[in-house]
């Protein structure tokens, strides 16, 4: 089962199911479904499962759109899709964005190759954490700190003024519901884009969470939710192209999946690590990003993402291709009484 959220201009948020071409809305069955959110928690999803609870709305669907429509509109005048997953309106905070880094070999290596030729220093943090959770230890998590800045397909990646050197991470992505019985449930796996100011990281590992979060669109999510009984996240293979003028200016892929992560027990071992130390409250979705398999050096995208380019990261299993462009981060006068 696909699921979708979209935005029908001027009636908010919709949540729907995808059936082969079409996308049947669900929020026209009840006016206060709005999102995967209300049908899990509200709609008897956690008792009955996520997937029951969509088939029982699906004969109250009021109506049916192109899914080709909602994936291919940039215009805010008709449906375009959203975020697949969201707390509900007025709510964001009811949907926590935790990530995972140097959860695969190669983003290891090529991260410890950019911090050497930032810094000049045998900088060794990155193949050290490799190491380290390969046998056991501690992974390296870390937290989109406010949800509305991670955004869905065809919407906006922010560039600060700031900026480094920005470069798209292509990651698997699996969300996280509670049930009624106090258990973790995984509902269902996305796609997802990091993005990460990786000049800034890799002139200092501490400047981490600045290279990871700022305002408008530091990440995004996308286009579809997989329910998990459909979703064989094994062996995963994810791919990455940016677009500048309409012209390919970078293209990688990669493997990832469960049995692609650097750790006994696999995802099992990161969710020990987030969820033993951070509990999920009762009526919170968690969207939970893997790592990526796909780093972006100097040698291939030498001056990073600039202002108009277009990313688009595809995802096999039904997910799709998560498309996202580029454009500047609003600067404001806010410093100006401070100085």
């Amino acid at each position: 089962m696909k699921l979708v959220q979209f935005v029908e201009p001027g009636d908010g948020l919709h949540v729907g199911v995808v059936e082969g071409d079409e996308v049947l809305d669900l929020t026209g069955a009840q006016g206060v479904l709005r999102t995967v959110y209300d049908i899990y928690y509200d709609c008897g999803g956690d008792e009955k499962g996520l997937v029951a609870a969509v088939n029982e709305l699906q004969g109250l669907a009021s109506r049916r759109l192109s899914f080709a429509d909602l994936l291919a509109n940039r215009n805010t005048d008709s449906p375009y899709l959203s975020k697949p997953v969201s707390g509900p309106p007025g709510h964001p905070h009811a949907l926590r964005v935790w990530l995972a880094g140097v959860t695969h070999e190669v983003s290891a290596k090529l991260r410890e190759i950019e911090a050497k030729q930032a810094t000049g220093d045998a900088v060794n943090v990155y193949d050290q954490k490799y190491r380290e959770v390969s046998s056991g230890g501690r992974p390296e998590l870390f937290s989109k700190g406010e949800p509305d800045a991670v955004v869905g397909h065809g919407q906006p990646i922010t560039r600060p003024a700031d900026t480094m050197r920005l470069v798209p991470e292509t990651e698997l992505v699996s969300v996280y519901g509670l049930n009624k019985q106090g258990q973790l449930e995984r509902l269902g796996y996305t796609g997802g884009n990091d993005a990460t100011d990786n000049g800034i990281e890799a002139s200092n590992p501490l400047n981490l969470s600045q290279a990871k979060n700022w305002a408008g669109g530091c990440a995004s999510l996308g286009p579809v939710l997989v329910t998990a009984d459909e979703y064989d996240d094994a062996d995963v293979t994810v791919s990455c192209e940016i677009l500048r003028g309409g012209e390919r200016v970078a293209y990688k892929e990669g493997p990832t999946g469960q049995n692609n992560l650097n750790m006994p027990d696999q995802l099992l071992h990161l969710e020990r690590h987030l969820f033993n130390r951070i509990p999920l409250e009762p009526r919170m979705l968690l969207a939970f990003y893997w790592g990526t398999p796909i780093v972006f050096t100097e040698a291939d995208l030498s001056d990073g993402l600039q202002d108009g380019d277009v990313m688009r990261l595809a995802f096999p299993g039904g997910i799709g291709v998560l498309e996202n462009p580029v454009v500047p981060l609003a600067e404001t006068d806010q410093l100006q009484g401070l100085q």
